[in-house]
């Protein structure tokens, strides 16, 4: 179908124009038409593109040429493989008929050249359409070269294709008449293989295989080489279809060398470049008024350069507009950047001040640790020096945390779990536990702390290890510490912390108990917005504790 189709579109190459009665004779016009078609039949169509071009470029063209003109053009872009640019050439074509006296039998012409780009747009419905308006506007077929055989033959295939064969065979019929009666012989290949295939579908194979064989005969007799295809394509398929596959194959070489030279022709003569040429050279034939125009253009270029001259002052405004704001923002950008770098030498200057603030804090509370334990060294008593020892231990919990604080780039947090593990192991050391094997469990998130939360939370830790120490581990060689920190939902955790020492008197009453360290404990706990628990189900001395991160400033606030 694909080469029955663009075969189709070679045959109807310049079908359309005006002949004999309907027109006065036009010699220029005949001997165009004659040479486009045998250009046009050798798939030469630059040069018929070429020739059209300068039959356009003559001067004192009338309306009537300036018509066959564009149409032949856009009849050669259909021909070419390019139907949808046809068309659009064709509509444009058409306004040359406002402008011709009895423009009827030319504009039948035109519509069935739309007919035909329609057909190889395989818009059929829309090709019988303009088929049956070329044939109603113009009965007579002396309109041109074969008649209205073209017409007759897209009408014919639109009854095919509706399964009506009698009446397919009756206008492919008719447009053999046509070319009859116009000595066209050589276009008769086509009409014989559509016939053909309508009697096959009739099961008339004999009378099929008669048709295919005239088709045959005359292609080959009329040496054109697109229908001898067509013929051995179809007597190919024909007894390909029978099974006879012995004189199917006779004709299958010679499809392969007419489809190369056919393929060689087309591919020498490809014309991508006639859409540029149409609007480029043909500008010059339409434009007719380009005189009475030039003073009108001599008016705009006047106006184009006052445009020109406000454009450049317009310009100049700008620019220099545009570097006054740039001034204006480097001075701001300057500004800026100084103030920017003041801040930064504050923020330097506050960073160092909270580094000093942090180390004599730091100081001051290891000078109040020698102090107490100088104190401590003067009164003899167990239970002073116990006191003040602890009291040493706690002032140590808040001094590491400056210490921290001193030695880090962040001066607002430390990090939780060097935190603890520094003031256990301190605590161990401290406690005279040096002899004994005191293990560590710490388990603790990634956490960073300000010292709001960081202070309570280890001095409450202090607390509970340290009575772990001197108390839980006091005739043990050995022991464990296990310190658990969970987070729940934010911000609040949950910490487990407890040893397997000796275990919490059994006669103290956790929730009723006046203890220095026990009160201590649940103050700290309530400070950090919690509570803690005694868990009496596990071996030694257990503390379950929930709390919550102490939001900065939070005390100021409240």
């Amino acid at each position: 179908m694909l080469i029955q189709r663009f075969l189709l579109v070679l045959f109807f190459i310049l079908g359309y124009f005006f002949q004999v009665s309907s027109t006065p004779s036009m010699p220029n016009i005949d001997s165009l038409v004659s040479k486009v078609k045998t250009l046009s039949y050798s798939h030469e169509f630059r040069l018929a593109q070429n020739l059209v071009l300068e039959h356009l470029k003559k001067e004192h063209l009338s309306h009537t040429e300036l018509f066959y003109g564009h149409f032949l053009l856009a009849d050669i872009t259909k021909s070419s493989g390019s139907p949808a640019q046809a068309l659009e050439m064709l509509t444009r074509s058409k306004k040359y008929l406002d402008s011709i006296e009895q423009p009827i039998l030319l504009e039948s012409m035109l519509y069935g050249n739309m007919g035909e780009c329609y057909f190889n747009l395989k818009e059929h419905d829309k090709a019988k359409q303009y088929a049956l308006l070329s044939l109603a506007i113009s009965p007579d077929s002396s309109l041109r070269d074969g008649g209205h055989a073209i017409n007759h033959l897209i009408i014919g295939f639109n009854q095919f294709k509706a399964k009506k064969y009698p009446a397919a065979l009756k206008y492919y019929k008719a447009a053999i008449h046509e070319y009859l009666a116009h000595n066209q012989p050589c276009e008769l290949p086509l009409s014989y293989i559509k016939i053909a295939r309508t009697y096959g579908k009739q099961g008339k194979e004999q009378q099929a295989l008669n048709m295919l064989e005239k088709a045959l005969e005359l292609s080959d007799s009329c040496e054109i080489d697109t229908y001898r295809l067509l013929s051995h394509t179809a007597l190919f398929n024909y007894y390909k279809d029978k099974k006879q596959y012995k004189k199917a194959f006779e004709f299958l070489d010679s499809m392969q060398e007419l489809r190369r030279i056919l393929y060689n022709k087309k591919q020498q003569q490809i014309i991508h470049d006639l859409e540029i040429k149409y609007h480029t050279e043909l500008t010059q034939k339409e434009n007719e008024n380009l005189k009475r125009n030039a003073l009108i253009q001599q008016t705009n270029n006047q106006f184009k350069i006052t445009i020109l001259v406000a454009s450049i002052f317009i310009l100049l405004f700008l620019l220099m507009f545009g570097i006054y704001i740039l001034k204006i923002r480097n001075r701001k950008n300057t500004l800026l950047k100084q103030h920017l770098q003041k801040i930064e030498s504050q923020s330097q200057e506050r960073k160092a001040l909270l580094k000093e603030i942090h180390h004599r804090v730091k100081n001051n509370l290891q000078v109040i640790t020698s102090l107490l334990h100088l104190q401590a060294n003067q009164n003899k008593e167990d239970n002073a020096q116990q006191f003040v020892q602890k009291s040493q231990y706690r002032i140590n919990a808040m001094a590491m945390v400056h210490e921290m604080l001193y030695q880090s780039d962040d001066l607002s947090k430390i990090n939780l779990e060097t935190y603890l593990r520094e003031l256990i192991h301190s605590l161990i050391l401290t406690t005279n536990n040096t002899s004994k094997n005191i293990q560590l469990d710490l388990q603790v998130p990634t956490l960073n702390l300000g010292l709001d939360t960081a202070i309570p939370l280890g001095l409450l830790i202090n607390e509970i290890v340290t009575n772990a120490l001197i108390h839980g581990f006091k005739n043990k060689t050995e022991g464990a510490i296990y310190l658990h920190i969970k987070a729940q939902t934010a911000p609040k955790f949950t910490l487990t912390i407890g040893d397997n020492g000796a275990g919490c008197p059994r006669e103290i009453n956790f929730e009723k108990s006046k203890s220095l360290g026990i009160k201590l404990m649940k103050k700290l706990s309530r400070q950090l917005l919690g509570n803690i628990q005694l868990d009496k189900n596990k071996p030694g001395c257990h503390y379950s504790v929930e709390f919550q991160e102490i939001a900065e400033n939070a005390h100021l606030k409240s």
